[in-house]
């Protein structure tokens, strides 16, 4: 019973574990194994299914490419592969290239704001929920979500 209630919590939560761990690493090998390191972990101290099991697992992955950071410091960027909907070629271009200017904006900013950033927008974490994963307050959240938004502003203008 414990292996059918974790297949469905893995079913379930992989890709956005997956998400997560890719916006920190930049490495979609090194977030998968993160990730399965992650479950492996919630395989043998999960009791039971919790409502709070995303945000667990959440923290659980972050610890996990922390440790992994104090191991290897280092990591290595990827290029992204960006898809849009059915437009003419280039409205395509025009929107990938606005993506692609998002993505480096983004990337250009520190651990701490990029990571409030993309469980914020990307993830659709509450300030609170993101307080749990990262173990701050969530004043503290606020104000990194204020500081990332005005850096982004300042870092898109200055590419326009």
């Amino acid at each position: 019973m414990k292996n059918a209630a974790f297949e469905k919590l893995f079913k379930r939560y992989y890709n956005e574990a997956i998400l997560y761990m890719c916006s920190l690493t930049h490495s979609l090998p090194l977030a998968e194994d993160i990730v399965q390191e992650a479950f492996s972990r919630a395989l043998t101290s999960i009791d039971e299914e919790r409502d709070t099991f995303k945000f667990w697992l959440f923290k659980v992955c972050r610890n996990c490419y922390f440790d992994y950071l104090r191991k290897a410091k280092r990591t290595t960027p990827i290029d992204a592969e960006l898809k849009s909907d059915d437009c003419d070629l280039a409205q395509r271009v025009i929107e990938q290239e606005r993506y692609r200017a998002l993505y480096r904006a983004i990337n250009s900013l520190s651990d701490s704001y990029r990571e409030v950033v993309l469980l914020y927008y990307f993830e659709g974490l509450s300030v609170n929920e993101i307080a749990q994963i990262t173990g701050q307050t969530a004043d503290n959240v606020k104000v990194r979500l204020f500081r990332s938004r005005a850096k982004l502003k300042d870092i898109m203008e200055a590419e326009k």
